[in-house]
């Protein structure tokens, strides 16, 4: 749209030699773009396609974005969408047009009101649904997220609305129809000065400008998620694939152990005193062995694939089971523990996987709260957001640095005592998040504490 009404304002003529060199730099580059060849007709519908084709692709992206039910459920609703966009590049189709319009001026004014009504409504319920979207969004990490998306499509949007008042039929009938000028828009009326062209050219750098930084900064931020993902993955990969060696060879060792144990128990000494002595030592490192072995069992099945089976379970037993089992290896009395279940939803889930999942995020954030000298709280939410239902699980520990929050979810790094954690804890909730089509966001200040978000898609039964 913006090329045909360049090359067209160089074909129309009529400014001033200050006002040619702004837009076109010197004579010799107007000249060859008036001289182009093409013919008014083409001209006039390279305008109408990117004219009619914008406010459509808008107002579908809207539409996409939406989380209002029954927009979501209406299939009809994108098909009406298309109508009136296909209608008018139909009836402005140069041959179209000059058989359905000829020598009726009061149609042609009747069409280029109409397409003009549409345009606008089409712009105002897009703009309206991703505004009334981005307010509605509660979570800060989707909220951030809309508002650069928004953003790109308001600057789109500011540059398309500057323009858009050039109808084709201006083109079309550019020889023929002078009551079609009384409707012309500012940017092609002659007594515009260079100042006000360099206003307008304002507007569009800063447009420009707004809407390429919102786009690199969602992109970056999307590309850093991603790459994190893969980071882990490929760690997880290589450290899997090493500590399975590494737990199944020493497991063996350690069973031989358990045999010479046995064995060395079963001797007769002939010094009672020695023998007994012996035997508390035998008993101790027999402990320790099984200690040992326990703990070897526990490393290797987190870093193990685990297969998951999914079927529909209610959100609240996943809750109710993992803090049962939190409650069962924790005093109640050490944490203060408020939790909430703002929606009956069904998930797709493996209750197992994903309760033990809960229940580590719980632990992360009770161990999180230990560190602190005030009160530790943890709340647990879980509500509805967008396509997702959450797990929301909140602290007022120590909180995390950004250095921090890019590792947490790699396999064995802690930030706590290594001698009593294995660093598996998040990244087994973010494996099963991935494993149940979800993911796992986090955000944290240093000081004031740490928020975990588990998304779960929405299951419709």
């Amino acid at each position: 749209m913006l090329n045909g009404m360049f090359v067209y304002i160089a074909k129309k003529g009529g400014i001033s030699r200050e006002l040619q060199n702004f837009l076109y730099f010197n004579t010799d580059v107007k000249t060859n773009i008036q001289y182009l060849l093409i013919t008014l007709d083409s001209l006039g519908y390279v305008v109408a396609i990117g004219r009619y084709l914008f406010p459509l692709f808008l107002l579908l992206l809207a539409v996409h974005y939406s989380m209002i039910p029954w927009i979501r459920r209406g299939l009809w609703i994108k098909r009406l969408i298309f109508v009136m966009p296909i209608i008018s590049l139909i009836i402005y189709y140069p041959t179209v047009f000059h058989m359905i319009t000829k020598n009726n001026s009061i149609l042609q004014l009747i069409i280029i009101n109409s397409t003009y009504v549409w345009i606008i409504i089409y712009l105002t319920v897009a703009i309206g649904l991703l505004l009334f979207e981005a307010y509605s969004i509660t979570m800060k990490i989707f909220q951030k997220q809309f508002i650069l998306i928004l953003t790109f499509i308001s600057s789109l949007a500011l540059l398309y609305v500057l323009y858009f008042g050039q109808d084709p039929a201006q083109i079309y009938q550019f020889h023929s129809a002078d009551f079609i000028w009384k409707h012309g828009v500012y940017y092609l009326k002659a007594v515009l000065s260079v100042r006000a062209y360099t206003f307008i050219v304002l507007l569009n750098v800063i447009g420009a400008l707004l809407g390429s930084a919102s786009l690199l900064k969602y992109t970056q931020e999307i590309f850093e998620s991603s790459k994190e993902g893969e980071l882990i993955k490929q760690k997880s990969d290589a450290v899997s694939m090493g500590t399975s060696i590494f737990v199944h060879s020493i497991k063996n060792q350690l069973l031989a152990n358990r045999v010479l144990f046995k064995r060395m128990d079963r001797l007769d000494g002939t010094n009672e005193q020695n023998m007994e002595q012996l035997n508390q030592y035998i008993k101790k490192l027999e402990n320790q062995n099984e200690n040992i072995l326990l703990r070897m069992e526990e490393l290797y099945n987190s870093v193990k694939t685990n297969q998951v089976h999914l079927i529909p379970v209610a959100l609240n037993d996943i809750i109710e089971n993992a803090i049962t089992y939190f409650y069962n290896k924790h005093d109640k009395e050490a944490m203060q523990l408020n939790y909430a279940i703002d929606t009956d939803a069904t998930v797709l889930a493996d209750k197992s996987h994903l309760s033990e999942a809960v229940y580590n995020m719980i632990v992360n954030a009770f161990e999180a709260v230990s560190t602190v000298e005030t009160e530790g709280l943890i709340s647990l939410k879980c509500y509805s957001e967008r396509l997702y239902n959450v797990i929301e699980i909140k602290d007022n520990g120590s909180g995390m640095t950004k250095e921090e929050m890019k590792k947490i979810c790699e396999p064995f790094y802690s930030s706590k005592n290594t001698n009593n954690n294995w660093g598996m804890g998040l990244y087994y909730v973010f494996t099963i998040a991935n494993e149940h089509f979800g993911s796992l966001r986090y955000e944290s200040i240093v000081g004031e504490g740490s928020t975990f978000y588990l998304l779960l898609p929405k299951y419709k039964e």
